[in-house]
């Protein structure tokens, strides 16, 4: 399995408010990456606690991405 072909997947789980990131490979197989928890209060109601989430949330996957981090010299 060549570990630089690979996508995300992400899942969110209402119940625990939790944001899941798998790593999902060509042949199907798919690995945890990372967890996140949702910010308790809605965007309106705390608009940093947002903005570090949404943040964080595209840190992670850019960061994770052997694509991205080619196209954008990272």
């Amino acid at each position: 399995m060549d570990i630089s072909k690979f996508s995300h997947l992400v899942a969110i789980e209402e119940a625990s408010r939790r944001l899941t990131i798998f790593r999902l490979f060509e042949n199907g197989t798919k690995s945890l990456y990372t967890q996140i928890r949702l910010p308790p209060r809605k965007a309106d109601e705390d608009k940093s606690a947002y903005e570090k989430f949404v943040h964080d949330l595209g840190e992670n996957i850019l960061l994770d991405s052997p694509s991205a981090r080619r196209l954008l010299g990272l």
